[in-house]
């Protein structure tokens, strides 16, 4: 009887299978959900659009339309493309201020490559990816120490009298890394 149940779901599973394999991908997942519908970008647009003229004859500029909408899409344009129109503004004399900026960026403009001249700094990923730093020079050997420091108060000599022995550090293994 347990092989007929699970005969019954093994052949269930993969008749169920059989059938979804028959469904194509972006149905199943538009049906679950799972695709956005995102809008088009070429359609969405900020301005009226186009339509046909009553006449086809060309109506002379400045009668009765009202060009202000454009005119300040075409000055936001021109200031995004050119900032010195955005600096100077289109009329009137310039402030203290603005003269100031662009002196200071006329003097910043002359010695532009002279940052490329020094050294660039350790940065923080170097810092600690190479955390270990130089080698260290020597270390105190510190059983020889040990007996220097008794041969002197044997002897009645102060501490600091002779050289204090040293030690070179062992080659690091596995390439550096311990």
């Amino acid at each position: 009887m347990r092989v007929i149940v699970g005969f019954r779901h093994v052949s269930l599973g993969l008749g169920l299978g059989a059938l979804l394999t028959g469904c194509a991908g972006s149905d199943v997942t538009r049906a679950f959900g799972l695709q956005r519908n995102v809008p088009d970008e070429y359609t969405v647009t900020t301005r009226a659009p186009l339509s046909m003229p009553p006449s086809t004859e060309l109506v002379k500029p400045g009668t009765g339309v009202d060009h202000t909408r454009d005119e300040s899409q075409r000055m936001e344009a021109l200031e995004t493309l050119s900032p010195d129109v955005a600096l100077h503004g289109t009329s009137g004399p310039d402030s203290s201020g603005q003269t100031m900026l662009i002196n200071e960026a006329d003097d910043a403009a002359e010695q532009a490559d002279q940052g490329e001249l020094g050294k660039a700094g350790e940065g923080y990923v170097d810092a600690l990816l190479f955390w270990k730093g130089g080698g260290a020079g020597s270390v105190v050997d510190g059983d020889a120490e040990n007996r220097r420091l008794r041969a002197n108060a044997a002897l009645g000599n102060s501490p600091t009298k002779g050289a204090t022995p040293t030690k070179k550090a062992k080659k690091s293994k596995m390439l550096g890394v311990l």
